[in-house]
């Protein structure tokens, strides 16, 4: 075996583990909106965000801090990855003063908070969950990093009833359609790849590492199970991911 097919071969096992990460997420996504009347939900129009908050775990989303209070409540702390898991806090360092965020509550309604302020602070700083009727929307900083964190607070505003009904969750085919774009960029790869003979090498890759993918859709593995393992397979080839 060539070295070059060698690297495009841990490349695409690379991929393929970041691929899953999003599988696991999306279909996870599915099974915690199958009652969307029940389930709380953050829209942030100025960075296109709507989605699900749940009280499991940030790998599954937008996460709800527990010691933290419900809307119009006490101080409610949100937290959201920037990179991978749905990225749903990908622009947040996007948002200024005055910005409009909205919580949509189950038993509570909807309720409006306006952006003051953001600050950078370091990933082992502890917030007060104590700050009367705010809103932090936390995620790590810079871009890629988790050296530290970018806190957003909002201040409450009105409270109204909410009138419409939302749909099963609506990212649930995102999984599928990975798995298809994965297949169908690693056919192409090796088809046009310039050592023809080793070209049915990388078919049969992609090949298994899509039926790989599509276990991860049904039996889902655990977030930081699969993040680790992407740590280590990336630190013993030496591409430093």
């Amino acid at each position: 075996m060539k070295i070059s097919t060698f690297f495009i071969l841990a490349g695409m096992m690379i991929i393929s583990f970041y691929a899953l990460v999003e599988v696991n997420y999306y279909s996870s996504t599915q099974t915690l909106s199958e009652k969307p009347g029940d389930t709380p939900f953050i829209i942030i129009p100025e960075i296109g965000v709507d989605e699900a908050i749940n009280n499991k775990s940030v790998d599954y989303g937008i996460y709800h801090e527990p010691k933290s209070a419900k809307p119009a409540s006490g101080t409610v702390v949100l937290f959201g990855h920037r990179t991978l898991h749905g990225s749903p806090f990908l622009k947040l360092d996007q948002l200024k003063q005055g910005d409009n965020v909205t919580l949509e509550w189950p038993g509570i309604g909807y309720v409006e908070y306006n952006i003051m302020n953001t600050t950078i602070v370091p990933a082992d700083y502890r917030l007060s969950v104590e700050q009367g009727n705010v809103l932090f929307l936390i995620t790590c900083y810079p871009l890629g990093s988790t050296k530290e964190r970018l806190i957003i607070k909002a201040k409450q505003g009105k409270i109204y009833p909410i009138k419409t009904f939302r749909k099963t969750n609506p990212q649930k085919h995102y999984a599928i359609i990975i798995i298809f774009a994965f297949m169908a960029v690693g056919t192409v790869l090796s088809f046009l790849y310039p050592i023809k003979e080793e070209r049915a090498i990388l078919f049969l890759a992609t090949v298994g590492l899509t039926f790989f993918l599509v276990l991860g859709y049904f039996f889902p593995t655990p977030p930081d199970a699969l993040e680790s393992n992407i740590s280590r397979i990336s630190d013993f080839i030496g591409l430093g991911f």
